[in-house]
């Protein structure tokens, strides 16, 4: 999924994994100073992220931010392929294009996880954060009910969740990941969102 954000005379482009990342971008309007126009991939393997970043730079975008859920670049070809292309693009500029990689760990619904609490536990699978934020909040990964939530953003933090916290916990994920030497349970939308002007 392919975004357009336009501040001032600047654009930025956004380019996700899914459904998932264009739904909450897309519940994102009315928080971001930005005009968000979606473009959804056929697929999301690296070689068509890395198409989606080429065209980026080739349309003359200012900066491209790329989300990336970690559940299957774990191991194999998958991580290949995955530090690959991170190695080749994350924090460079082509084409007077800068190009950032945002990680979360699992799934950008670790993201989500953070509205609620703070935590450094192990999951096994992407299914284990839903099924947690499930019990939350009432959360489900549908696209049924990202269109019936009325939004993402909204959603979470009408159900118990705060994006202050979010942040002050993403931000916990990274200092203790860095501390332990973990692989785990983290996400980098902080640093996501002090890239993106907010209203």
């Amino acid at each position: 999924m392919k975004k357009k954000i336009r501040t001032s005379n600047k654009t930025i482009a956004v380019i996700g994994e899914g459904i998932t990342e264009k739904y909450y971008l897309n519940s994102l309007s009315d928080f971001i100073r930005v005009n968000i126009v979606p473009k959804l991939p056929k697929h999301t393997s690296m070689a068509q992220l890395e198409k989606s970043i080429k065209e980026c730079t080739v349309l003359g975008y200012d900066s491209v931010y790329v989300l990336i859920d970690m559940d299957n670049k774990k191991e194999g070809k998958n991580r290949f392929d995955y530090y690959k292309l991170k190695n080749k693009y994350n924090q460079t500029t082509k084409n007077k294009c800068y190009i950032e990689f945002f990680e979360n760990e699992r799934c950008i619904e670790m993201w989500f996880l953070y509205h609620f609490k703070c935590t450094t536990k192990e999951y096994r699978e992407s299914n284990d954060i839903v099924r947690e934020l499930n019990t939350l909040c009432g959360y489900d990964k549908t696209e049924k009910f990202f269109i019936k939530s009325g939004g993402l953003h909204d959603f979470l933090c009408d159900h118990g969740g705060n994006f202050e916290k979010a942040l002050r916990n993403a931000n916990k994920s990274m200092i203790s990941k860095e501390k332990d030497g973990r692989n785990c349970t983290y996400s980098e939308m902080h640093k996501f969102f002090k890239s993106v002007p907010r209203k």
